[in-house]
């Protein structure tokens, strides 16, 4: 559904395009066909100005530097949807992280399994909401207030999940087994941004962006484990599986984004804009749940246990953010596409706790053992790409009243 909706969004931009290509030749071409010197002179002129000439173009002689044709102040109301990819951090950080856990867990806990990675998880559907209240003085000055959220939910039959091979040993026969599975994603940005755009031309306008951001993470995992003891083990031919459970993972984030920020207008009621801002943000993470776990034994008994997985730390994410939108304008009404893409690196800086429980600890792989050594090694990709469309609303203001 994704790639079919940008698809459809990049034939609709590129018929647009050879549509005004083709008006733009034909017009070319009434002037050669219809010789005056005044209109060779500013043909000429044009020719050199660049490729589209969108300046002197007869629907595109008003100014960007008021609203409308007419007004200095501008609110607008915003909202939308869409659908997009996901990859999530709290997914792949965990093939790494498990292996390097199994292979320390080796020096503190002789005999544990090692857990191998063979098949990571890959990009998700999520679905989108947008909202923002825009305040614009002169088409220069601007102040927005905007939440994103994007969710998703999934269940046994999507690759939401990283697999494992845990290889024979002394001790333990070889399985396979399912180490982290997301059931459910909820990231909600909020954005309050400071905008200047300084009108280089009639059509086009730069300037930076200041955006003090805030973020949160709610993630819903479950942990899998399996693992069969061999007959020259302290307790033979036990089963130990884990069976269900689940925990929350949430983060807390702040920080203050630098951008830079553009729009050209292509005609009186097209505009395109374009948002790039460098993203650093840092706070907290907790993840706390149950792990239900079954222990078969060698006699036929079977006992449930339950297992308490408990971290927490200090967490950043590192990366840029990029919106490109392009939005078209009937009297106060507006109609926008666009697209957002994120690309983040997310990096622990601490990272402590452990699974309690009173099963024995070399029978299922936990997530971490103490402090976690592998988590804070390295950082983490965490990538959203997002298309959407959001209709609005603009209520303007000048001397003469309220339109």
């Amino acid at each position: 559904m994704f790639t079919k909706n940008f698809k459809i969004n990049l034939s609709v931009f590129a018929l647009i395009v050879v549509c005004h290509v083709s008006l733009h030749s034909e017009s070319k071409d009434t002037k050669t066909a219809n010789p005056d010197p005044k209109n060779q002179t500013q043909s000429t002129g044009e020719e050199a100005e660049g490729f589209f000439t969108f300046t002197d173009h007869s629907d595109n002689q008003t100014s960007m530097e008021i609203f409308n044709k007419v007004y200095e102040h501008r609110l607008m109301l915003r909202g939308g949807w869409g659908v997009g990819k996901l990859s999530p951090a709290i997914l792949n950080e965990t093939s790494q992280a498990w292996f390097l856990n199994s292979i320390l867990r080796q020096i503190s806990e002789p005999g544990t399994a090692l857990a191998i990675p063979y098949k990571d998880s890959k990009d998700l559907d999520v679905n989108s909401q947008f909202m923002d209240i825009r305040y614009g003085y002169l088409n220069k000055y601007e102040i927005q207030y905007a939440i994103d959220t994007t969710l998703g939910v999934y269940s046994r039959n999507l690759p939401a999940s990283n697999n494992f091979f845990s290889p024979r040993s002394d001790t333990y026969w070889g399985s396979t087994f399912e180490g982290n599975r997301l059931l459910r994603f909820q990231g909600v940005s909020e954005h309050f941004r400071f905008s200047y755009t300084h009108p280089v031309s009639k059509i086009w306008m730069i300037g930076p962006s200041i955006n003090f951001h805030r973020y949160t993470e709610t993630n819903n995992i479950s942990y899998g484990s399996y693992s069969t003891s061999r007959p020259e083990a302290a307790v033979p031919n036990k089963v130990t599986w884990s069976i269900g459970g689940d925990a929350n993972a949430e983060y807390s984030m702040r920080g203050i984004v630098p951008g830079i920020y553009s729009k050209w207008k292509l005609r009186d009621w097209w505009e395109v804009r374009a948002r790039f801002e460098l993203l650093d943000r840092r706070g907290n993470f907790s993840v706390i749940g149950s792990q239900i776990i079954s222990e078969r034994f060698d006699d036929g008994r079977e006992q449930i246990t339950g297992v308490l997985p408990a971290y927490g730390g200090k967490v950043r994410d590192r990366g840029t953010i990029l919106n490109l939108e392009s939005s078209f304008q009937y009297c106060r009404f507006t109609l926008d596409f666009g697209i957002i893409r994120q690309d983040i690196r997310r990096k622990y800086e601490t990272y402590l706790g452990d699974t309690i429980g009173s099963v024995p600890r070399n029978d299922y792989s936990a997530r971490s053992v103490g402090i976690g050594f592998s988590e804070m090694s390295s950082s983490i990709k965490h990538t959203v790409t997002e298309v959407y469309i959001m209709p609005s609303v603009s209520f303007f203001y000048d001397a003469d009243g309220v339109y």
